[in-house]
């Protein structure tokens, strides 16, 4: 085993897993890695690698691509256009009618010293299928290190086992449970956008380095391009308190202010938006508001937090969301007058039909993915690196 999969991970104190009377592990918060800890430990990883291995002699596996999401077109750009020693690698599968997979390896490298595995992880069937092409890798073709790209992991919703009164209930931890079905096979991780701080810690715990990435500057590129951003007049909203750290460096990168909504989730998807200051009702009123959100599942959320600013008179409203997972309901919220433009990105293949819609718009993640595979093949430490350590969704 590496070195650095024998490290012990140290979260930050307010969300440090908590022992009850009984011996059981508490997480009454999404548990959380300090910012420092997190970069020497990717740092670690990125030694053990350069002392093993020429980093350039790797090869990109894109995983059978959803059709409508990032990885198709990542895969299409590999073929014209490779990254490391060899062309890209791709997967075939055959489903029989007991819904098992045969899977095959199209084009694959004997001798490859890394591997990047790139996959949208919608099921809890995509993280088998990144286990059986890191097990072919490693254990057939002696492949020494595989780093995991996803645009998107699905699966790491479930990462409390406490109800709204903290008390202990017996709720499987689905994140901790799928990355540690990972952990024999996967030694690093790109994640975009994860879902709560808790897929870093997790993957710590198995002694699995994950980047968190945020898209956010991305977005906010494009969205210059697609509509005009008056400094002056315009405001960043946080649809919560928590950790919301795209759309605060969001806010600190135009030099424009940002309000917070407190977000309170009753029971499964019911979600109370408590409402603003004086001094942030002051602020929003007449003004073009921007938000953030990293998935759109009914669009409820969203949706209600326009309900409210334009009860305070803000003048317009544009989302900017990561995930677009589309569930039912979605249709109409993503009507409301006050939406100026709803952008989005292709990291996940949506679950309803977004042709419906003419407001929204989906932006491509493919160069990102280039440019931090390329990024990792040199060497990078995302945590200090100009370009990407405002992109990494850690507090610092």
């Amino acid at each position: 085993m590496s070195p650095y999969k024998e490290l012990e991970p140290v979260y930050t104190a307010e969300k440090k897993p908590q022992i009850d009377n009984k011996g059981r592990v508490l997480y009454v918060r999404a548990p959380e890695l300090p910012f420092d800890w997190s970069a020497n430990f990717w740092q670690e990883s990125t030694d053990e690698m350069n002392k093993q291995i020429n980093r350039t002699n790797c090869q990109i596996v894109v995983l059978t691509p959803y059709q409508d999401d990032v990885t198709h077109k990542f895969l299409k750009s590999l073929k014209h256009n490779q990254l490391g020693k060899f062309p890209v690698g791709t997967t075939i599968e055959q489903e029989f009618p007991d819904r098992e997979l045969k899977t095959l390896i199209d084009n694959e490298v004997c001798g490859a010293g890394s591997i990047y595995i790139v996959a949208s992880i919608l099921t809890e069937r995509d993280f088998s299928r990144v286990r059986k092409v890191a097990d072919h890798y490693k254990n057939t073709l002696k492949t020494q290190y595989v780093t995991l790209v996803s645009p998107y992991l699905g699966s790491t919703r479930e990462d409390k086992n406490v109800n709204s009164k903290g008390e202990y209930e017996p709720s499987v931890t689905s994140v901790r449970a799928e990355l540690g079905g990972l952990a024999p096979f996967i030694d690093r991780m790109i994640v975009i956008e994860p879902h709560s701080s808790a897929t870093q810690a997790c993957a710590a715990q198995f002694g699995i380095p994950l980047a968190p990435i945020s898209p956010w500057k991305v977005m906010v590129e494009e969205l210059f391009e697609k509509i005009k951003i008056d400094h002056k007049n315009s405001v960043v909203v946080r649809p919560d308190k928590g950790r919301n750290l795209a759309a605060i460096r969001i806010g600190e990168h135009l030099q424009i202010p940002s309000v917070s909504f407190d977000k309170v989730r009753l029971s499964g998807q019911a979600v109370t938006i408590l409402e603003l200051s004086d001094t942030e009702k002051a602020l929003v009123k007449g003004k073009s508001c921007l938000i953030y959100d990293d998935e759109a599942a009914t669009m409820s959320t969203i949706y209600d937090i326009a309900e409210v600013l334009s009860g305070y008179g803000a003048d317009c409203l544009a989302v900017c969301l990561v995930h677009c997972k589309f569930t039912h309901g979605w249709e109409d919220k993503i009507k409301h007058p006050l939406f100026s433009i709803v952008l989005g990105t292709d990291s996940r293949q949506p679950i309803g039909n977004i042709n419906i819609a003419d407001t929204i718009e989906l932006i491509s993640l493919k160069q990102l993915l280039r440019e931090l595979i390329q990024a990792d093949i040199n060497g990078t430490n995302f945590w200090s690196d100009p370009k990407f350590k405002d992109m990494i969704l850690q507090s610092n």
